[in-house]
């Protein structure tokens, strides 16, 4: 079966959210539901960063589950911004 990476952007809801802690529970939460690649800080605005996450998940599952599952993480705001099917090898 087919892999997608989906490049996943998380805003934290509250500008002072410790950003290293917002990181690792996106690990944790996105983790169930797919495999986690890569998470990095990037910085947006006026000292305002933004989580960005490497995400692969199986083709079959689609985006739209993931994307109701968003809705109940309380921490951040996240929106799929890439998504491309994984090569196979």
């Amino acid at each position: 079966m087919a892999k997608v990476v989906l490049k996943i952007k998380a805003l934290p809801k509250d500008t002072s959210t410790n950003i290293d802690e917002l990181k690792e529970k996106l690990k944790v939460f996105l983790s169930q539901h797919g495999v986690v690649y890569r998470t990095e800080v990037q910085p947006l605005a006026f000292g305002l960063n933004v989580v960005m996450v490497t995400l692969i998940v199986e083709e079959s599952e689609g985006t739209s589950k993931l994307e109701t599952e968003f809705e109940k993480f309380k921490d951040a705001e996240m929106s799929i911004i890439d998504l491309s099917r994984m090569p196979e090898f």
